[in-house]
């Protein structure tokens, strides 16, 4: 997915989806492809709470399950850093949930408008 920060930039703490893992899936890879986003900036990636999809209600959260802290204060390409060795329950053949959200969370600056960050999450079948 694609993520272009809007007018204004995006505050500390905002979560983004950008994306699902259906159920019977796990993560081997992920690829992050970014602009630079200023001074500070950085960023967790990782599930989220929630229902996938959500876009109101309960505020989400994302965990930092494949980078934690990733630099965005220059333009990169980052890789995951973590072993993914515990899915949430959803993503390991829980057909009680369709499919477990992803994305990430703005840590230690705001985004500068019009950064951008593209992700790309490599699944396989369990």
């Amino acid at each position: 997915g694609e993520f272009v920060v809007p007018a204004g930039g995006i505050a500390v703490n905002s979560v983004v989806e950008m994306g699902g893992i259906a159920p019977n899936m796990r993560v081997v890879d992920a690829i992050i492809h970014n602009t630079a986003a200023g001074a500070s900036a950085t960023f967790d990636f990782g599930y989220l709470s929630g229902s996938y999809g959500a876009t109101t209600g309960t505020a989400r959260t994302c965990g930092a399950d494949f980078i934690a802290a990733g630099d965005m204060n220059a333009t990169t390409v980052k890789r995951l850093t973590k072993s993914v060795t515990a899915e949430p329950t959803a993503a390991v053949g829980n057909d009680t949930d369709s499919t477990v959200g992803w994305g990430f969370k703005v840590t230690g600056a705001t985004w500068a408008a019009d950064t951008k960050i593209r992700a790309t999450l490599l699944v396989a079948a369990l």
